[in-house]
């Protein structure tokens, strides 16, 4: 007779380290594109007053103000906040880029938040102090942060592919592409949704799986007959699982 293997990996358990790879995931691809100055950029063969341009960093080749008398030029790479752009920044940056901006930061502090509590309830010190006996709350608290991130993902990606192609940004919208920065960014969305959605079913599972061990302990049990006569156990006589078989049941 095969014996079982000594250690089994629950659906729960395989749940929890996806739903840990995609957080990781997210985090990472949306940091990157974050940090990174190629959210939109022009081809390179040939030549326009738009070099690259991030969340936070712009380079410019010859871009000059729309009906500016003095026809002033700017060249180079610049923070995008810098007073060199005071004259120019309600072009280089409208409203709809400012709120892209607003929602990409909001969109990464879901992401770190959520990565935060995935790695907490690794350690069993620190998942016993913040998750306490509300492990499926928090579970659920944890995938409505991936799916927000996602939400959000999807709002900016919508917008700046959008209104980035407008003449009124920049001149010329056909020597201009979407580059790799904006896909990292979207790339972090689809990890976000599945993170979310392991996260969630982990959270139901677990939840299913605490309320049918209540009824155990609340049904009668047959117990040993002795002395011809049977006796009747009930549930409430057994020791109750402690919090922490509960909780490592998954871990």
């Amino acid at each position: 007779m095969a014996s079982e293997p000594k250690y089994k990996i629950s659906p729960g358990m395989r749940l929890y380290w996806c739903g840990l790879f995609s957080s990781i995931s997210a985090f990472v691809c949306v940091f990157i594109g974050f940090c990174s100055p190629y959210w939109y950029q022009s081809w390179r063969r040939v030549h326009s007053p738009l070099a690259n341009v991030g969340l936070w960093h712009i380079c410019l080749s010859g871009y000059i103000k729309p009906k500016d008398p003095t026809l002033q030029s700017y060249v180079g790479c610049w923070w995008i906040h810098s007073t060199f752009f005071s004259d120019v920044q309600d072009f280089i940056m409208p409203p709809w880029f400012r709120a892209c901006q607003a929602l990409v930061i909001f969109t990464l502090l879901c992401n770190l938040f959520s990565l935060i509590l995935c790695v907490i309830y690794v350690v069993e010190k620190w998942r016993r102090k913040v998750y306490g006996d509300r492990y499926v709350l928090v579970h659920i608290i944890n995938a409505v942060l991936l799916f927000a991130a996602a939400f959000l993902v999807f709002i900016v990606s919508l917008v700046f592919a959008e209104m980035s192609r407008q003449e009124n940004y920049f001149p010329r919208p056909w020597m201009n592409y979407l580059s790799w920065s904006y896909g990292f960014n979207v790339l972090s969305g689809f990890f976000s949704s599945f993170g979310g959605i392991c996260l969630f079913i982990m959270a139901m599972i677990l939840k299913e799986k605490l309320f049918s061990n209540e009824d155990d302990r609340g049904k009668p049990m047959k117990g040993p007959a002795s002395a011809g006569s049977g006796s009747i156990a009930t549930g409430h006589s057994m020791a109750a699982p402690s919090e922490k078989s509960k909780s490592e049941s998954f871990v």
